[in-house]
């Protein structure tokens, strides 16, 4: 309550009671003036703060939903090891909105994700590095998400599906973008397309762990002799600098293998290498080998599952006339690895030399001809040719594979001819962070979330930063 009197000059005079009400006034307005306008600046900064939230939620909803369409191949390599970014489309509040994915823990190798990674490693600029031929209009198969360094140097004589993935490659910079794909290249869901990374693939993709194999010394387990069970011809792990002489019917034991400059020739031979545990990896056996089926049991109660072959200078895998390979996957480190050509030269390995017009894996045309690849592929600077596979002869590579280039070939009556990931039922899990940034002022909202091998997300916790 304001007290107004009558105010007196120093001459004894009287101030008038208008020109003191006056001055009372402009004192109160000069307050509420001063008290709204730093309501209205709190209130900036509230709505500011909300627009912030909102849009970094937004950033948050869109990461999640492009994993739930398993959008997330680019997060499982090394970009995911230290964030990698996933195109945003759009403002938000007049917000910029970054979205970075990062992986948690061990449980999945960096290229678990991916069907086929196409590197173009040594391929003359004017040379295809994805090729297609045959198949009286039959489409082939990539199930999942597919790198090839340039899209655009695909030689594609018969349709070509990719299904649940969509297609990455490199530009320096994404410039320039590609807007246009081969007619014959489709997508399944259609909405699927060409996504760039402005990283080649030695930075995106690492080769996996070598596991352990005799050094040159170990002359007990160099070229060891097979033995026989029944009708099954037996090999153990070890190094070999001879090609082994394989039986009718022939079983690899679980473990690692180690060729150097030899040609394991699978003609007139049905050869199963390592044993299928569907329990950890989901692996089963595709191709019978009945003759070999008690040394298989007998194996998988004293080793772990599945066989590696490791391909030394011009080693290499040929599948002839009435030739049948099966290779189960085996863990090294956190990767599922059916085939690796080594990379370095040390006093106990030496480095391959396939290139990119050398075949790492080759099946004669026809339906006598089988091969079946359960882990990863790994030979990114060797070529891999799928003979015509016709009618019920099998074609496929289940774990994924990373090559220089590959040629795709399957008659219109091929009912085996797949290139897919097939996941073990391993989860794992990604930490997602989106910010919003306003005026120089950023607001994140992280969440981890948790991705199954069906691509259903859960999201474990969720928080607001800064």
């Amino acid at each position: 309550m304001y007290e107004i009197r009558s105010q007196r000059r120093d001459d004894g005079s009287v101030l008038p009671l208008v020109l003191v009400m006056a001055v009372v006034l402009s004192m109160v307005i000069a307050s509420l003036a001063g008290y709204i306008a730093t309501d209205l600046r709190y209130g900036r900064v509230v709505e500011a703060r909300a627009d912030r939230l909102a849009a970094a939620d937004g950033g948050l909803r869109y990461a999640i939903e492009r994993l739930q369409n398993s959008a997330y191949a680019a997060c499982l390599t090394n970009l995911g090891r230290s964030g990698y970014s996933i195109d945003f489309p759009a403002h938000l509040n007049g917000s910029d909105v970054t979205v970075t994915c990062t992986r948690g823990g061990g449980g999945i190798g960096d290229i678990k994700a991916w069907a086929v990674i196409v590197t173009g490693e040594g391929v003359p600029a004017s040379q295809w590095m994805l090729q297609s031929q045959a198949g009286g209009g039959i489409q082939k198969l990539l199930g999942g998400p597919v790198w090839v360094s340039d899209p655009v140097r695909s030689d594609l004589k018969a349709p070509v599906t990719i299904e649940d993935g969509d297609v990455w490659y490199y530009r320096a910079n994404c410039e320039p973008r590609i807007t246009a794909l081969d007619s014959r290249l489709s997508f399944k869901p259609a909405f699927r397309g060409a996504i760039c990374v402005p990283k080649p693939w030695s930075q995106v993709f690492s080769a996996p762990p070598i596991g352990s194999f005799p050094p040159v010394t170990d002359l007990g387990n160099t070229n060891p002799a097979p033995s026989t069970s029944g009708g099954c011809t037996v090999f153990r792990p070890g190094r070999y600098t001879v090609a082994p002489v394989l039986g009718q019917n022939s079983y690899f034991r679980a473990g690692n293998y180690y060729f150097d400059n030899v040609t394991v020739d699978v003609t007139n031979s049905i050869v199963t290498a390592g044993w299928a545990d569907h329990r950890l990896y989901g692996d089963q056996q595709y191709i019978p080998n009945a003759p070999c089926a008690a040394a298989i049991a007998a194996d998988s109660v004293v080793s772990s599952s599945g066989a590696t072959w490791y391909l030394g200078g011009t080693a290499k895998i040929e599948i002839g006339n009435k030739g049948s390979l099966e290779i189960l996957r085996r863990l090294q480190g956190d990767s599922l690895v059916s085939i690796q050509t080594i990379e370095s030269t040390t006093p106990n390995q030496r480095a391959s030399s396939l290139t990119y017009n050398t075949d790492v894996v080759w099946t004669k045309s026809g339906n006598n001809s089988d091969l079946a690849i359960h882990g990863l592929l790994w030979a990114p600077r060797a070529q891999l040719t799928f003979g015509n596979v016709t009618n019920r002869a099998n074609g496929q590579l289940l774990g994924g594979a990373a090559l220089a280039r590959i040629a795709l070939q399957a008659s219109a009556s091929a009912s085996a001819f797949i290139i897919r990931v097939e996941s073990s039922p391993a989860a794992f899990e990604l930490r997602l962070d989106s910010t919003a940034t306003l005026d120089g002022v950023s607001t994140t909202m992280t969440a981890v979330v948790q991705v199954d091998d069906q691509g259903t997300t859960a999201v474990n916790s969720i928080r607001v930063r800064n």
